[in-house]
C-alpha cells in the first residue's frame, strides 16, 4: 500500500479515539514524511530512515518537542498497520525523544486590559464578538476549543448577566467528561451584545451554525458559507491579531490565561483540588504545571514566608485567651490600653508575647482526683 493511500484511511480510523486537533497534526506529519521519501510503500520505509529522518530534523534546527510529535505519529500509523498484517517497522523501535521542559507563557490583568481597550468599540459585528469572546477566554479559563463548542441554548445567566454553562472537557479521558464554567456580569453584558448583534445578522443571511455562540461572520474563503462555528485556530488568529494592535511583547492567548488562573487559584488560598476541578483536568498531575510559580511571584511568596512567621498558632491562641481573661483581673485599669493594643496587633500578625501584667495575674485553682479516690487542689 502506497503511504499517501495509507494515511488516508489511518486519519479516518484515528478520528474515532482522538481529537480533532490531534488527527490533524498526525496528518500533517505523516504527509510531508511521506513527501520527503517520495511516497513509498509502508513495507518499503526501515528503521533507518526514520532514524535519519529525526537527526536530518534536529540537525536543521527542529526543537525537540517537534521531533517528539513526528516520533509519536510514526508509531501509531506503524502500530496500526503491523495490526492489520502488513510488514512493517515495529512501531517499538522508533525512538521517543526526551521532552523538554518550556516555562509556559502566564496572562496578567496588565495585558488583558490593553487587549481590551484595543478593540474598538463601533457597531462592527467583528469587534462585539471579539470583546466577548476575550472576556469569556479570561473569566471562564477554559480552552479555546470548549469555548467555540458552546451553543446559546447552553447559556444561563442571572438577573446581573453572570452565569454558567455546562460544557464538554476537551481533553477528557472518561474520567471528566463534562463541567460548568462561569463568566462575571461584565462579561455577560458584551456577551448579551453579540447575541444581539447576531440574531440581526441571522435576519439577512443564512448561517450554518445558528445554534453556535462564536460563529465566522464574513464569507469563507475556501467555502461560500456564513454563520460557521469558529474553530480553535479562528480564536488563536483573533488573540493574536488583538495582541499586535495592543502591542503586547508576546502573544496573550486562551492557554496563557488558563495558566493565569491556575496560579491565582493556589496565590488566593486555593487547593489543587480547585485547580482541578475549575480548569477541568483528569487528574491532580495535571494541575501541577498550571500551578508553578517563578520570578517575581514565587520570590514574593518566599518573603511572605520569611517576614510573616506565624509560629505555633496554638501557642499564639492559649496566650490570647490567657491575656484576655487576665484582663478582668488586673488590679491597674490603666494597663486595660496596652492589653487592646496587644490584641490588635494579635489580630493583624497571629503572634505577640504576653504582657508583663499578666505574670501576677490570680491563678485559678483546678481540682483534681487521685488514683485512690482523694483530692487534692493544683494551683
Amino acid at each position: 500500500m502506497k503511504f499517501s493511500e495509507a494515511i488516508e484511511e489511518f486519519k479516518n480510523w484515528r478520528g474515532f479515539k482522538v481529537s480533532g486537533q490531534t488527527v490533524i497534526r498526525y496528518d500533517a506529519v505523516l504527509r510531508i514524511f511521506c513527501l520527503t521519501f517520495g511516497d513509498p510503500d509502508i513495507e518499503q520505509v526501515q528503521i533507518h530512515h526514520i532514524l535519519h529522518y529525526m537527526k536530518e530534523m534536529e540537525r536543521l534546527g527542529w526543537k525537540r518537542n517537534g521531533i517528539t510529535i513526528v516520533a509519536l505519529a510514526l508509531r501509531k500509523f506503524f502500530e496500526y498497520y503491523n495490526l492489520k498484517g502488513y510488514r512493517c517497522v515495529n512501531e517499538s523501535l522508533i525512538p521517543l525523544p526526551k521532552k523538554e521542559f518550556n516555562i509556559p507563557r502566564v496572562a496578567n490583568e496588565e495585558d488583558f486590559k490593553k487587549m481590551v481597550k484595543a478593540v474598538p468599540r463601533d457597531s462592527n459585528p467583528n469587534n462585539i464578538r471579539n470583546l466577548a469572546l476575550i472576556h469569556m477566554v479570561w473569566d471562564s479559563w477554559a480552552r479555546a476549543g470548549e469555548i467555540v463548542s458552546l451553543d446559546e441554548d447552553a447559556l444561563n445567566f442571572n438577573k446581573d448577566l453572570s452565569g454558567s454553562a455546562i460544557i464538554k472537557t476537551e481533553k477528557s479521558r472518561g474520567r471528566r467528561p463534562i463541567r460548568e464554567i462561569f463568566w462575571t456580569a461584565q462579561t455577560g453584558k458584551y456577551l448579551k451584545a453579540w447575541l444581539k448583534k447576531k440574531a440581526e445578522i441571522q435576519d439577512k443571511m443564512v448561517f450554518e451554525n445558528e445554534g453556535a455562540v462564536f460563529t465566522s461572520i464574513r464569507k469563507c474563503a475556501a467555502y461560500d458559507v456564513r454563520g460557521k462555528r469558529m474553530t480553535g485556530r479562528g480564536v488563536c488568529e483573533v488573540f493574536r491579531m488583538t495582541s499586535n494592535r495592543a502591542g503586547l511583547p508576546t502573544i496573550f492567548n486562551a492557554h496563557s490565561a488558563r495558566h493565569y488562573g491556575g496560579r491565582k487559584i493556589i496565590k488566593e488560598g486555593g487547593a489543587s483540588a480547585d485547580v482541578t476541578n475549575i480548569l477541568g483536568h483528569s487528574n491532580l498531575e495535571s494541575s501541577q504545571f498550571y500551578t508553578m510559580m517563578w520570578g517575581n511571584d514565587l520570590k514574593e511568596r518566599w518573603e511572605l514566608f520569611q517576614k510573616n512567621n506565624p509560629g505555633n498558632p496554638k501557642p499564639d491562641k492559649a496566650r490570647l485567651n490567657k491575656n484576655l481573661k487576665s484582663l478582668a483581673s488586673l488590679d491597674n485599669m490603666d494597663n486595660a490600653k496596652d492589653v487592646l493594643e496587644n490584641f490588635i496587633e494579635y489580630m493583624q500578625k497571629g503572634n505577640v508575647p504576653s504582657h508583663h501584667e499578666f505574670i501576677n495575674a490570680p491563678k485559678r485553682a483546678t481540682v483534681v482526683r487521685t488514683p485512690g479516690g482523694g483530692r487534692w487542689s493544683k494551683t
